[in-house]
Protein backbone atom coordinates (compact mmCIF):
# COMPACT_ATOMS: atom_id res chain seq x y z
CA UNK A 1 0.00 0.00 0.00
CA UNK A 2 1.43 3.44 -1.02
CA UNK A 3 1.34 5.85 2.25
CA UNK A 4 -1.28 9.19 1.63
CA UNK A 5 2.30 11.31 2.19
CA UNK A 6 3.58 9.80 -0.64
CA UNK A 7 0.73 10.40 -2.92
CA UNK A 8 0.43 13.59 -1.57
CA UNK A 9 3.88 14.50 -3.15
CA UNK A 10 2.71 13.67 -7.00
CA UNK A 11 0.15 15.22 -9.20
CA UNK A 12 -1.08 13.69 -12.51
CA UNK A 13 -1.30 16.58 -15.42
CA UNK A 14 -4.05 17.45 -17.99
CA UNK A 15 -2.49 15.32 -21.24
CA UNK A 16 -0.89 18.97 -22.91
CA UNK A 17 1.67 17.03 -24.78
CA UNK A 18 2.55 18.06 -28.87
CA UNK A 19 -0.29 15.62 -29.86
CA UNK A 20 -2.99 16.84 -27.92
CA UNK A 21 -3.76 18.82 -30.77
CA UNK A 22 -5.02 16.56 -32.71
CA UNK A 23 -8.42 16.20 -30.01
CA UNK A 24 -9.83 19.21 -31.47
CA UNK A 25 -8.32 19.73 -35.26
CA UNK A 26 -10.73 20.34 -38.05
CA UNK A 27 -7.88 18.50 -40.46
CA UNK A 28 -8.66 14.89 -41.27
CA UNK A 29 -7.06 12.90 -41.58
CA UNK A 30 -3.98 14.14 -39.96
CA UNK A 31 -0.95 13.31 -37.32
CA UNK A 32 1.94 14.69 -35.11
CA UNK A 33 4.91 13.06 -35.26
CA UNK A 34 7.35 14.60 -31.77
CA UNK A 35 10.24 13.37 -29.72
CA UNK A 36 9.74 14.20 -25.86
CA UNK A 37 12.26 16.57 -24.48
CA UNK A 38 12.29 14.97 -21.24
CA UNK A 39 11.38 12.26 -19.38
CA UNK A 40 7.23 11.77 -18.98
CA UNK A 41 4.66 9.02 -17.35
CA UNK A 42 1.36 9.16 -18.90
CA UNK A 43 -1.20 7.50 -17.61
CA UNK A 44 -4.18 5.62 -19.39
CA UNK A 45 -7.53 6.75 -18.60
CA UNK A 46 -8.45 4.32 -16.40
CA UNK A 47 -4.57 3.98 -14.50
CA UNK A 48 -4.41 4.12 -10.52
CA UNK A 49 -1.03 5.75 -9.07
CA UNK A 50 -0.57 3.04 -6.83
CA UNK A 51 -1.61 0.31 -9.10
CA UNK A 52 0.95 1.70 -12.16
CA UNK A 53 3.80 3.28 -10.87
CA UNK A 54 6.62 2.91 -8.43
CA UNK A 55 5.59 6.25 -7.23
CA UNK A 56 8.98 6.49 -4.80
CA UNK A 57 10.89 6.78 -7.80
CA UNK A 58 8.94 9.07 -9.83
CA UNK A 59 8.77 11.26 -6.48
CA UNK A 60 12.90 10.86 -6.05
CA UNK A 61 13.49 12.02 -10.36
CA UNK A 62 10.95 14.58 -10.36
CA UNK A 63 9.37 12.53 -13.36
CA UNK A 64 6.43 14.45 -14.57
CA UNK A 65 3.06 12.53 -14.69
CA UNK A 66 0.05 13.22 -17.22
CA UNK A 67 -2.77 11.42 -17.54
CA UNK A 68 -4.43 10.79 -21.61
CA UNK A 69 -8.27 10.32 -22.67
CA UNK A 70 -7.28 7.05 -24.53
CA UNK A 71 -7.09 3.59 -22.59
CA UNK A 72 -4.55 1.38 -21.82
CA UNK A 73 -1.56 1.04 -19.72
CA UNK A 74 0.52 3.58 -18.32
CA UNK A 75 3.95 4.78 -20.16
CA UNK A 76 7.41 6.11 -20.52
CA UNK A 77 8.19 8.62 -22.91
CA UNK A 78 11.95 9.87 -23.20
CA UNK A 79 14.34 11.70 -25.52
CA UNK A 80 15.13 7.97 -27.24
CA UNK A 81 11.91 7.30 -28.37
CA UNK A 82 9.57 9.23 -30.47
CA UNK A 83 5.65 9.39 -30.29
CA UNK A 84 3.42 8.93 -33.57
CA UNK A 85 -0.24 10.07 -33.11
CA UNK A 86 -2.91 10.52 -35.91
CA UNK A 87 -6.53 11.70 -35.72
CA UNK A 88 -8.86 9.21 -38.19
CA UNK A 89 -12.00 10.62 -39.07
CA UNK A 90 -14.85 8.52 -37.47
CA UNK A 91 -16.03 7.25 -40.76
CA UNK A 92 -12.82 5.29 -41.22
CA UNK A 93 -14.42 2.53 -39.47
CA UNK A 94 -16.93 1.58 -36.94
CA UNK A 95 -13.84 -0.69 -34.68
CA UNK A 96 -11.29 0.18 -32.79
CA UNK A 97 -9.04 -2.67 -34.20
CA UNK A 98 -9.07 -1.13 -37.87
CA UNK A 99 -8.08 1.60 -36.52
CA UNK A 100 -5.61 0.71 -34.67
CA UNK A 101 -4.02 -1.49 -37.73
CA UNK A 102 -4.19 1.14 -39.73
CA UNK A 103 -2.48 3.07 -37.89
CA UNK A 104 0.32 0.76 -37.25
CA UNK A 105 0.26 -0.65 -40.52
CA UNK A 106 2.03 3.00 -42.03
CA UNK A 107 4.47 2.97 -39.10
CA UNK A 108 5.65 -0.54 -39.67
CA UNK A 109 5.79 0.08 -43.27
CA UNK A 110 8.51 2.91 -42.62
CA UNK A 111 9.88 1.01 -40.54
CA UNK A 112 10.82 -1.60 -42.80
CA UNK A 113 11.27 1.20 -45.98
CA UNK A 114 14.53 1.68 -43.32
CA UNK A 115 15.57 -2.10 -43.29
CA UNK A 116 13.86 -3.05 -39.94
CA UNK A 117 12.83 -6.89 -40.40
CA UNK A 118 10.00 -9.07 -38.77
CA UNK A 119 7.66 -6.46 -38.07
CA UNK A 120 4.10 -7.73 -36.96
CA UNK A 121 0.88 -6.36 -35.15
CA UNK A 122 0.34 -8.04 -32.33
CA UNK A 123 -2.67 -7.92 -29.34
CA UNK A 124 -4.59 -5.58 -29.36
CA UNK A 125 -2.24 -2.55 -30.57
CA UNK A 126 1.49 -3.46 -30.16
CA UNK A 127 4.08 -3.49 -32.86
CA UNK A 128 6.29 -6.41 -32.26
CA UNK A 129 10.18 -7.29 -33.28
CA UNK A 130 10.92 -10.63 -32.87
CA UNK A 131 8.25 -11.73 -30.60
CA UNK A 132 8.62 -8.62 -28.23
CA UNK A 133 7.56 -4.96 -28.17
CA UNK A 134 8.85 -2.41 -30.24
CA UNK A 135 6.05 0.10 -29.83
CA UNK A 136 2.52 0.59 -27.78
CA UNK A 137 -0.28 2.57 -28.80
CA UNK A 138 -3.48 3.55 -27.89
CA UNK A 139 -6.74 4.99 -28.78
CA UNK A 140 -9.63 7.46 -28.04
CA UNK A 141 -13.05 7.34 -29.81
CA UNK A 142 -14.45 11.15 -30.11
CA UNK A 143 -17.28 12.26 -31.13
CA UNK A 144 -15.90 12.70 -34.69
CA UNK A 145 -12.69 11.13 -34.79
CA UNK A 146 -10.77 8.00 -33.89
CA UNK A 147 -7.42 9.35 -31.57
CA UNK A 148 -4.56 7.33 -32.01
CA UNK A 149 -1.00 7.42 -30.48
CA UNK A 150 1.78 5.14 -30.57
CA UNK A 151 5.14 5.08 -28.53
CA UNK A 152 8.03 3.62 -30.70
CA UNK A 153 11.31 2.98 -29.10
CA UNK A 154 14.46 3.58 -30.81
CA UNK A 155 17.06 3.52 -28.06
CA UNK A 156 15.53 3.87 -24.71
CA UNK A 157 17.19 0.86 -22.13
CA UNK A 158 14.37 -1.23 -20.96
CA UNK A 159 15.99 -0.39 -17.24
CA UNK A 160 14.09 3.03 -17.31
CA UNK A 161 10.65 1.20 -18.23
CA UNK A 162 11.11 -1.06 -15.21
CA UNK A 163 12.47 1.55 -12.89
CA UNK A 164 9.60 3.48 -13.25
CA UNK A 165 6.38 1.01 -14.05
CA UNK A 166 4.60 -1.71 -12.48
CA UNK A 167 4.01 -4.50 -14.32
CA UNK A 168 0.28 -3.72 -16.03
CA UNK A 169 -2.92 -4.81 -14.90
CA UNK A 170 -3.85 -5.86 -18.29
CA UNK A 171 -1.41 -7.60 -21.29
CA UNK A 172 -2.09 -9.15 -24.47
CA UNK A 173 -1.72 -12.64 -24.32
CA UNK A 174 1.52 -12.90 -26.18
CA UNK A 175 2.77 -11.06 -23.72
CA UNK A 176 2.76 -14.41 -21.37
CA UNK A 177 3.97 -13.17 -17.92
CA UNK A 178 7.05 -11.75 -19.22
CA UNK A 179 8.64 -9.02 -16.80
CA UNK A 180 9.53 -5.63 -18.99
CA UNK A 181 12.85 -6.86 -19.87
CA UNK A 182 11.80 -9.88 -21.30
CA UNK A 183 9.09 -8.07 -23.08
CA UNK A 184 10.00 -4.67 -24.25
CA UNK A 185 12.76 -3.86 -26.69
CA UNK A 186 14.12 -1.07 -28.93
CA UNK A 187 15.68 -0.74 -32.23
CA UNK A 188 19.03 -0.28 -31.33
CA UNK A 189 19.19 -3.28 -29.07
CA UNK A 190 18.06 -5.27 -32.02
CA UNK A 191 20.63 -4.40 -34.51
CA UNK A 192 19.15 -1.34 -35.87
CA UNK A 193 20.95 1.95 -35.16
CA UNK A 194 18.54 4.48 -37.13
CA UNK A 195 18.52 8.18 -36.32
CA UNK A 196 16.01 9.54 -34.74
CA UNK A 197 15.47 12.73 -36.85
CA UNK A 198 16.11 9.92 -40.21
CA UNK A 199 13.37 7.87 -38.17
CA UNK A 200 10.64 11.32 -38.05
CA UNK A 201 11.85 12.61 -41.61
CA UNK A 202 10.74 9.26 -42.85
CA UNK A 203 7.17 8.71 -40.62
CA UNK A 204 6.65 12.24 -41.93
CA UNK A 205 7.00 11.68 -45.73
CA UNK A 206 5.16 8.35 -45.53
CA UNK A 207 2.22 9.62 -43.51
CA UNK A 208 1.71 12.44 -46.18
CA UNK A 209 2.12 9.94 -48.79
CA UNK A 210 -0.90 8.34 -47.14
CA UNK A 211 -2.85 11.28 -46.99
CA UNK A 212 -2.51 12.69 -43.94
CA UNK A 213 -2.15 16.35 -43.02
CA UNK A 214 0.94 16.94 -40.59
CA UNK A 215 0.20 18.90 -37.69
CA UNK A 216 3.35 20.97 -36.68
Amino acid sequence: MIADNENLSLSIEPYTLPDACLLKTHKLPSAVIWRPDEVYIILGRSNSLEKSLFTQHVIDDNVRIMKRPSGGEAVVLTPLMIVVAMAWPIEVSNSSQVAFKLSNELIISTLTQLGVRNLHHKGISDISINNRKIAGSAMHKGSDRWFYHAVVNVAEPIGTISWYLMHPNREPDYRQGRSHEDFVTNLFEQGYKIDIQDLVNALVKNLKASGLIIEE
